[in-house]
């Protein structure tokens, strides 16, 4: 049997009726709280029993103090001596329990209690509260101005719609937050002038909603990352994630580490802030070199490949079009899929350390798989946008490059486009092609015919 246990509580810092409610409640099935880390509550078995509780407020105290202070201590005392025993603290919070069943109250004073909870919240609650809301705006601005700039780059992420969708309940939780504290400050005030105490509301059912909703997506981005694109892609993706908490989660150990040395609250947030900030640069360091080493690894191993008599597999290839040598193409890939899109770049291009391969042609195309029927035109726009010059002021009239439309039965297409120089008349060998739930753009380094159309054109459908 388990004499002691660690969970993880969701209450807010000014619930202290939700608090109290739930330690009668754990200490009725045998569980007394003994300690308080953050969010983790930790129990210790008991006889179960009947307690009070009760939670009081001291405004100078914080979460990095290595022990309380003298007016603290004074305080526990003078609690003690009327039946209250000490059951934790937390930062500004002090958690007190009593045996008798009708004991006498700590608080007496409702305006005095309502004003201690306000200096205390004032200490830490509402500045962390603001600073999450700013950091979340300040992120979701960020990322509707990527959706807007790039709309196939950051829906086929899950990357980022996990980080957007992440945000946007810290942006609801901490305005739940907000507005419950204000609202109880406002009743408490009413209820303090006519003499009496404010019970307060919980509201953690949302926190555990939140955090249920936040950590499937982590975890389905995690396994997502883990699947798509190529094997360098994956590794660098997951090993970033998983990196980047590993640091945060260290730094949260030694803020805890530091404590338990007694050092000052000063010099302990200072040198975990160093080091989360220090090891974060580190960390992102080594990811872009390790990414960009595995990249490399990655196109040798194609070249190898295809030396060999074999191809990594892909929707199209030059080798499929053209008499060429494969081991002497350098080939890329980026892919990234969500629910909503994928999108999968490719680029083959001649090594050009190589002599043979200087006459060889060049292959370029990025394949969007649509599955959100809504966004097909949202797409094809980006698409046309990133290299059409209709709509582009800068470039003179009869000076632009416009898709022009060409026969999609060439390519057994929906429809279909192609690059053209308005003042030269020369074609670029661009090509812009619609399939069902497919978007198709691709650029060619020769001139095609009419069987290299078809033959890409149904390579590229399936």
């Amino acid at each position: 049997m388990r004499e002691r246990k660690r969970r993880l509580e969701l209450y807010s810092f000014y619930d202290h009726t939700g608090i109290e409610r739930h330690l009668e409640r754990m200490a009725e099935k045998g569980w007394m709280l003994e300690k308080v880390e953050n969010n983790i509550w930790h129990y210790r078995r008991i006889r179960p029993k009947k307690l009070t509780f009760f939670v009081t407020y001291f405004p100078r105290a914080s979460e990095l103090d290595p022990e309380p202070g003298e007016e603290q201590k004074i305080f526990f005392d003078f609690c003690e001596h009327t039946g209250w025993k000490l059951a934790a603290v937390s930062a500004q919070q002090q958690i007190f329990y009593n045996e008798s069943p009708d004991p006498v109250p700590i608080a007496t004073d409702p305006q005095v209690e309502l004003e201690t909870v306000r200096r205390s919240a004032r200490k830490s609650f509402l500045p962390g509260l603001w600073v999450l809301l700013a950091c979340g705006l300040a992120v979701t601005v960020m990322s509707a101005i990527r959706l807007r700039q790039d709309p196939i780059g950051a829906l086929s992420s899950v990357a980022w719609l996990f980080s957007s969708l992440a945000w946007l309940l810290v942006i609801l939780y901490g305005a739940s937050e907000l507005a419950g504290y204000f609202a109880w400050c406002h009743g408490a005030e009413k209820a303090a002038a006519r003499g009496e105490f404010l019970e307060t509301s919980s509201r953690v059912w949302l926190g555990k909603v939140i955090l249920a909703v936040t950590l499937a997506g982590l975890l389905y981005c995690l396994a997502n990352m883990g699947m798509t694109g190529p094997g360098w892609q994956r590794l660098v993706s997951v090993g970033t994630v998983c990196g980047i908490l590993g640091i945060f989660a260290i730094g949260w150990w030694l803020k805890g580490f530091l404590k338990r040395r007694k050092l000052k609250p000063g010099a302990n947030r200072t040198l975990t802030f160093l080091f989360i900030f220090a090891a974060y640069l580190a960390f992102v360091g080594l990811m872009v070199y390790a990414g960009l080493q595995l990249a490399g690894r990655e196109i040798e191993k194609s070249r190898d490949a295809a030396a060999g008599g074999y191809y990594r597999e892909l929707p199209l290839s030059v080798e499929e079009l053209l008499e060429v040598q494969p081991e002497f193409y350098e080939t890329r890939t980026t892919e990234d899929r969500s629910p909503l899109l994928g999108c999968l770049e490719v680029d083959q291009m001649p090594d050009w350390e190589a002599a043979e391969a200087l006459a060889y042609p060049y292959l370029q195309y990025t394949i969007v798989d649509v599955k959100a029927p809504f966004l097909y035109e949202i797409c094809k726009k980006q698409l046309f946008k990133e290299r059409d010059q209709s709509e582009d002021g800068s470039v003179p009239e009869r000076h632009k490059r416009i898709y022009e439309p060409c026969d999609p039965k060439s390519w057994g297409a929906e429809e279909a486009w192609t690059l053209r120089s308005q003042d030269a008349g020369w074609e670029a060998n661009v090509y812009l092609l619609c399939y069902p739930d497919r978007i198709v753009e691709i650029w060619f380094g020769w001139e095609l015919s009419e069987e290299q159309m078809r033959t890409a054109g149904e390579m590229l459908a399936s």
